[in-house]
């Protein structure tokens, strides 16, 4: 069996999300070691706590705050969350753990998360990123969106994962190349196999619009803001909210709004069910959508990335975009929902469809974990 190690981002569940997939594949042949912290140690952990094959560490985060032209060192120095030297020697545990039981893996794959990759450099094994943020190496993208541009994505890659043997990056829709381009994999964005197994169901006779309030930091609505552009409206909002904030969403939420708090079993149900999706633009739940043929409006917040995901929501007519939840967008996505659900039944030149797992766990395994067959040269006698 081959040794991997994963390192799995912590800033919410897309990291988690799209590796499960890839980790639940390699892991029936191989040791996994997974570097985790915050929500990603909480999802892998619930996923894989009792495989045998698969074990989790936590490491700490070091976060880097962006600026529009590149990363803002003085801000990140006084960060609250960079304060906290438990997080440093988290981390450290982390590497003495898999240099004690390992002390060489065969491989390292890392989804935005640096410690993996400190070790990949200082024992010299092959690393891997597997994220969304690589197409910024690759892709022709606009400048600025929504004011924010992606140049601290390109410096976090350099600064984070200068080299690595191989990119892969994740993206629902197809990327142009710019001039100059890294060699960089694009796949299909990875699907977890509850929503690839998912079927619509949309028997009921209610309009079913799935809601979900991310614990992003720059969401500009209250509750309250939220539900009063809700509760006129002729359809059922399903609403998954960040569990610290569920008593306030139930004390002012009206009949057609139902409260969930994330990480509610029924949220699979309740997506099958829906006609729509209002999310956040995060690459994981778009990806999912576009997957399904549900359409979305998207509510993009910082960083670029998010606006970028919206921007190709939008402009292709998959949905809408706006930086918050107004009545007007609301009216016109729900009332265009049969003919965005149509283009994407129909679309064949944006969105990238395909497995994306399987894409990456046959590359993983044809180029870094098949043991190359020596080849025994005879001299004449």
């Amino acid at each position: 069996m081959k040794k991997i190690l994963f390192g799995v981002s912590g800033i919410g569940n897309g990291h988690a999300n799209r590796e499960t997939p890839i980790i639940e594949e390699l892991a029936k042949e191989n040791r996994i070691m997974i570097f985790a912290h915050d929500d990603s140690l909480t999802v892998l952990t619930d996923r894989f706590g009792d495989n045998k094959n698969v074990t989790l560490v936590p490491v700490g985060l070091t976060f880097v705050v962006g600026s529009p032209t590149g990363l803002d060192f003085g801000a990140t120095a006084h960060l609250r969350q960079n304060q906290d030297i438990e997080s440093f020697r988290k981390s450290f545990e982390a590497l003495d753990k898999i240099v004690r039981d390992w002390g060489k893996a065969d491989l390292v794959v890392t989804d935005y998360e640096p410690i993996s990759a400190q070790y990949a450099y200082a024992y010299k094994v092959p690393l891997v990123t597997s994220d969304q943020q690589s197409k910024f190496l690759f892709g022709d993208f606009p400048v600025t969106l929504g004011g924010f541009t992606y140049e601290d994505e390109v410096k976090r890659l350099s600064m984070f994962f200068p080299k690595a043997d191989k990119r892969i990056a994740c993206s629902f829709f197809r990327v142009a190349p710019k001039k100059g381009a890294d060699d960089i994999l694009v796949v299909p964005s990875t699907i977890r196999e509850a929503v690839r197994s998912l079927r619509k169901n949309r028997a009921g006779k209610e309009l079913d619009i799935l809601v979900y309030i991310s614990s992003a930091r720059d969401f500009v609505q209250t509750p309250e803001e939220i539900v009063e552009v809700l509760e006129n409206q002729e359809a059922v909002f399903h609403m998954f909210v960040p569990p610290k904030e569920i008593e306030r969403y139930k004390k002012v939420s009206p009949a057609n709004c139902r409260i969930y708090q994330h990480g509610d079993p029924r949220f699979l149900t309740i997506m099958a069910g829906a006609r729509g999706i209002i999310s956040t633009a995060g690459h994981s739940l778009l990806s999912e959508a576009m997957y399904l043929g549900i359409p979305v409006y998207a509510v993009p917040v910082a960083p670029y990335e998010q606006h970028l995901n919206a921007w190709a929501i939008s402009e292709n007519n998959f949905g809408v975009s706006e930086t918050k939840i107004t009545k007007e967008k609301l009216s016109e996505f729900i009332d265009n929902l049969e003919r965005f659900e149509k283009n994407i039944q129909e679309d064949e030149s944006v969105l990238l469809r395909g497995n994306g797992q399987e894409e990456i766990v046959n590359y993983l395994k044809k180029n870094f974990l098949t043991d190359k067959k020596k080849i025994l040269v005879f001299s004449p006698p």
